[in-house]
């Protein structure tokens, strides 16, 4: 399975959940699987989400740009996991950006995800899927879905009492480059989906 993100630098203040339903039902291309809309709290900018079947249905992925696109990723979508409340319509997002150019850093990100931060967060209720989307450059990109932002806060929670894996070396983890928080403006979600 693979995404595609676009980014846009501003959506609607008005009307945004009918905006971004619009530019979900745009977006052309076989293999289309779940996609989201979302918008950062403060209204600066947003992203389009969209899982695809395969590689060649990415590539192929035709996103009409009224004017306001400002960059668009491919990626592997290497976790996609279902949280307690899958099923429910995610109503935030927490989107944490990891830079690439390391494969040997992303490949441990991943692993203490699948290993200790995945089976810390597990039982947090209120979340809906985790996305975790890798990129040709080794970049990461962790896409958690929620039913409200206090879910956000035990999700950290969670990760905060953990202790490292035996094999974690602190010098060496991963910290996010960018970490935003996003209104889920429109989603189109399966239910129970992991990959």
């Amino acid at each position: 399975m693979h995404a595609t993100i676009h980014r846009f630098r501003r959506w609607p203040d008005e009307d945004a959940g009918t905006w971004a339903q619009s530019l979900l039902a745009g977006v052309g291309g076989d293999g289309q699987d779940e996609a989201c809309v979302l918008g950062r709290l403060d209204g600066a900018d947003g992203a389009l989400l969209v899982l695809w079947r395969s590689a060649a249905d990415a590539a192929a992925a035709r996103v009409a740009d009224p004017g306001f696109l400002t960059g668009a990723g491919r990626y592997e979508v290497v976790e996609r996991v279902p949280g307690p409340a899958a099923g429910s319509v995610p109503a935030f997002a927490q989107v944490l950006w990891f830079p690439g150019g390391d494969a040997a850093r992303t490949d441990r990100a991943v692993r203490a995800g699948r290993e200790r931060i995945g089976p810390a967060t597990r039982p947090v209720g209120g979340i809906v899927a985790t996305w975790v989307l890798r990129g040709d450059d080794d970049a990461l990109v962790v896409v958690s879905l929620v039913t409200a932002l206090s879910v956000l806060d035990d999700v950290r929670r969670a990760v905060f009492v953990t202790d490292l894996l035996p094999w974690e070396n602190p010098a060496l983890l991963a910290d996010p480059e960018r970490v935003d928080v996003d209104r889920v403006l429109h989603p189109r979600l399966a239910t129970g989906a992991r990959s």
